[in-house]
């Protein structure tokens, strides 16, 4: 069985369960298991757990201070750095097209019961939600594919906002309705598996038919 056939059966399962009401805690564990024999998996090298974040604050200055910002600074992130401390201290604050992602990780460490959101997460569940509404999956290929319907290298685009927002309601009824799966298992299925859509499918077309839902977008 190739590789691309093995995920087009777990994305299928995946489906099932959620339109059964049958993908708690034990499925979550098992489909992320599953992907791991793929060579898919969460890093957790690359990201330790989070601990205690609720309790961060905002000590940044006009210049580096310690080394981790030092670091940011070499990269070239200063001011999506600068930004990122801006909207996790915020008692309010709105997400823009370009800075989304950042923006749905400073809530997140504000507040666990808020998911971590990237181009995976959403790729994710989109392949998997068959709920989601025509319009919905619209605004999911908008964001993830280029206007030559390929991949694009990141989710970009006027409907980066929305579908953080369709992101956010979907995960919150999945996590609802698993009996007692957390949003960091589920995360740790969701990046996996969108990664591994990526590496397996080039163009919207391979990805129709990765999902089973030819014609659907």
């Amino acid at each position: 069985m190739t590789e691309e056939s093995t995920l087009g059966k777990l994305i299928a399962s995946l489906q099932k369960k959620i339109s059964e009401g049958s993908l708690d805690k034990s499925a979550i564990e098992e489909a992320t298991k599953e992907l791991a024999k793929l060579g898919y998996q969460y890093d957790e090298d690359r990201f330790p757990p989070l601990v205690g974040t609720e309790d961060f604050s905002n000590n940044s200055s006009e210049s580096p201070q310690d080394l981790a910002e030092a670091l940011l600074w070499k990269l070239g992130k200063w001011k999506a750095y600068k930004k990122f401390c801006e909207n996790y201290a915020a008692e309010q604050s709105v997400p823009t097209k370009t800075d989304v992602v950042f923006y749905a990780f400073a809530m997140h460490l504000k507040d666990k019961n808020n998911p971590i959101y990237d181009q995976h997460a959403i790729r994710s569940l989109w392949a998997i939600f068959r709920k989601l509404t025509t319009d919905e999956r619209q605004k999911c290929k908008s964001l993830l594919f280029d206007t030559k319907n390929k991949w694009k290298q990141s989710g970009t685009g006027k409907s980066a906002i929305d579908c953080y927002s369709i992101f956010v309601k979907h995960v919150n009824d999945l996590v609802s309705a698993s009996g007692g799966a957390s949003r960091s298992e589920l995360d740790r299925l969701l990046m996996p598996l969108g990664q591994a859509i990526k590496e397996s499918t080039k163009t919207y077309i391979e990805f129709d038919a990765l999902c089973g839902w030819p014609g659907s977008g």
